[in-house]
């Protein structure tokens, strides 16, 4: 299990009396996250980078902790499946075909992750071949 630790770095000082802000340090096996308490909701940060903001200290640790499930062992069937589901989601939503559906959603993967996009590419055209 991976030890999670909340160090407080909040300036009570000069902290203003109508905020209820708190901040802390989060580690999680050795990396820190800064992560600032407003009303109604927890903003984490991994340096500059935002990562989100989140309701409970529960759903802050579940969103920095690593998954036990390492990127390495998706598979490119993992990859298809993940698409066609959310494609399913999207043509639902939206009344459009999954032919429709699929092609927006190539479009914008090969804009922002091409290696992504041609290994959907591909599994979708073994898919049609199979079903020709």
């Amino acid at each position: 299990m991976n030890a999670i630790t909340w160090t407080d770095q909040t300036n009570y000082r000069n902290a203003p009396s109508h905020r209820q802000a708190n901040v802390w340090d989060v580690t999680v096996n050795g990396k820190t996250y800064k992560v600032e308490r407003a009303p109604g909701a927890y903003h984490v940060w991994d340096g500059l980078d935002w990562v989100g903001m989140y309701a409970t200290p529960a759903d802050v640790e579940a969103a920095i902790t690593p998954d036990k499930q390492d990127e390495s062992e998706t598979t490119d069937g993992d990859v298809l499946a993940a698409f066609e589901a959310k494609a399913d989601e999207i043509s639902k939503a939206n009344g459009w075909t999954i032919a429709r559906t699929e092609t927006v959603m190539l479009r914008y993967l090969r804009d922002t992750s091409p290696a992504e996009a041609a290994t959907i590419a591909a599994a979708l055209q073994t898919r049609r071949d199979l079903a020709a």
